[in-house]
């Protein structure tokens, strides 16, 4: 065999391994990404019990912020007030309610993929999304602080978002 034949065939061997590899991580992405993701159509009435089913798990808790007319978030109570859990929240939810489509949507995120850097997690159709950023409060925050409704935000044309840490 040529020295010029022999590096084709490591060349072709080593883009071989390389889509190989990169089949692989698309993959492994896809199925991140749909066992985080639960989206469903639902009536009105569901959407009302999947969202009293959370908001029962936290009490008479009030969120940490509230939403005005304009859509602005703030916080509801000093942030730094709030004394540090003993239990440490794995995955912020984010349960949405479209009653145009009467879709129910369910997204659990990872903190370690929270903590990852700045990451905009968009869950509206062409909309702004949600932004820790926006809201002033960073990952670690809400590690300290625990279980916890961040946000429980209802439109006036019936669309609800809530937001906790679990």
């Amino acid at each position: 065999m040529t020295p010029l034949r022999k590096w084709i065939w490591i060349a072709v061997i080593f883009f071989g391994i390389w889509v190989v590899a990169l089949m692989g991580f698309a993959g492994a992405g896809v199925y991140f990404v749909a066992s985080h993701i639960d989206m469903k159509s639902s009536t009105t009435s569901d959407a009302g019990r999947a969202f009293g089913a959370v908001k029962s798990t936290f009490k008479e808790q009030k969120p940490l912020f509230e939403i005005d007319s304009q859509e602005r978030a703030k916080a509801a109570r000093p942030i730094a007030e709030i004394p540090t859990s003993t239990v440490k929240p794995h995955y912020l939810w984010i349960q949405a309610w479209d009653p145009d489509e009467e879709r129910l949507v369910k997204i659990s995120v990872p903190f370690w993929l929270l903590r990852l850097g700045k990451r905009k997690v968009d869950f509206a159709h062409g909309g702004d999304g949600f932004d820790l950023d926006r809201l002033n409060i960073d990952v670690q925050e809400l590690e300290r602080i625990g279980p916890v409704i961040v946000i429980d935000f209802r439109s006036p044309s019936g669309e609800r978002v809530l937001l906790w840490t679990q």
